[in-house]
C-alpha cells in the first residue's frame, strides 16, 4: 500500500477514535466510511470490527466506575441475539431500503430529543432489552448498532459520565461478538488484522484526546455534541441508501 493511503487511514482512524473518546460511541459509523476513500470497503470493514477491541478495552477500563453494568448486560443480553436475524434481514432485502428506513427513524429520534424529550428516570429492564434488541438488530442489518440505547440513555435522567461509560461498554460487547462472526465467516483476515495493528497508535491518540475534551464540558453539552453525532449518522445512512437506488 503507498504510504500516503496508509497515513490517511490513520488519520480516519485518528478522527472516528476521537469521537469515541467523547462521546462513548460512533466510531464504526465514522470511521467505516472514511477508511472506505482510501481502502477497499471489504478492507476497512474487518479492520473496523478489529479496532474496536483495543478502543472498547481501552475505554471499559477507564471507565469501569462510572458504568451502569446491569444495564449494559441488560442491552447486550438482548442485543447479542438479534445480530443474526438483521444479517439475515440483510440477505432478504435490499440494503438501500434498509439505511433508508434506519436513517429517517434515526433523525425522527433526534428531532424528538432536541425538542426537550425526556423520560426524566433511568431506562427500565424492558427498554433496555428491547432498545439492545434493536441495537443487535441493526448491528447485523446495517452494521450501526448505535442509535436505540444512544437514544433510550440520553433521555434518562442519568449523568453525562454514566452515559457515556455504559454505552462504551454496550458497544465494546456488540463489537466483541460481531468481529467473532467476522472471524468466522473469514470476512476478519490476516491483512486487515496487520492493518488495524499499524492503525492502532491513532485509534488510541485520538481516543486519549476525545476523553480529555469530554472531561472539560458539562452534561448539556456532552448531550448536544452526543445528538449531533447520532444527527451526523442518520444523514449519512440516508445518503448512502439513497446513493444506491
Amino acid at each position: 500500500m503507498p504510504w500516503e493511503l496508509a497515513a490517511a487511514g490513520g488519520l480516519f482512524v485518528a478522527i472516528a477514535s476521537f469521537f469515541r473518546g467523547l462521546t462513548g460511541f460512533g466510531f464504526a459509523i465514522v470511521a467505516t466510511p472514511l477508511l472506505a476513500l482510501v481502502l477497499p470497503p471489504a478492507l476497512a470493514v474487518p479492520i473496523v470490527l478489529a479496532l474496536q477491541i483495543p478502543a472498547g478495552i481501552q475505554t471499559a477500563a477507564s471507565d469501569w466506575p462510572d458504568t451502569d453494568l446491569r444495564a449494559a448486560s441488560l442491552a447486550c443480553l438482548g442485543g447479542l441475539p438479534a445480530i443474526l436475524p438483521g444479517l439475515w434481514l440483510v440477505s432478504a432485502l435490499p440494503a438501500e431500503t434498509m439505511r433508508l428506513v434506519v436513517g429517517v427513524v434515526v433523525i425522527l429520534s433526534t428531532v424528538l430529543l432536541s425538542f426537550g424529550f425526556r423520560l426524566g428516570r433511568g431506562p427500565r429492564t424492558h427498554e433496555l432489552l428491547g432498545s439492545g434488541a434493536m441495537s443487535g438488530f441493526l448491528m447485523g442489518a446495517v452494521a450501526m448498532a448505535g442509535p436505540p440505547v444512544i437514544v433510550l440513555l440520553l433521555a434518562s435522567d442519568w449523568a453525562a459520565r454514566r452515559c457515556r461509560a455504559t454505552l462504551s461498554l454496550v458497544f465494546f460487547m456488540l463489537g466483541c461478538a460481531t468481529f467473532a462472526l467476522g472471524l468466522a465467516n473469514g470476512v476478519v483476515t490476516l491483512q486487515s488484522l496487520i492493518l488495524a495493528a499499524l492503525y492502532a497508535p491513532g485509534l488510541f491518540a485520538g481516543q486519549s484526546l476525545g476523553g480529555t475534551l469530554f472531561s472539560r464540558i458539562d452534561g448539556r453539552r456532552y448531550r448536544a455534541v452526543s445528538l449531533a453525532t447520532v444527527a451526523a449518522t442518520g444523514f449519512f445512512v440516508v445518503i448512502r441508501g439513497l446513493a444506491g437506488h
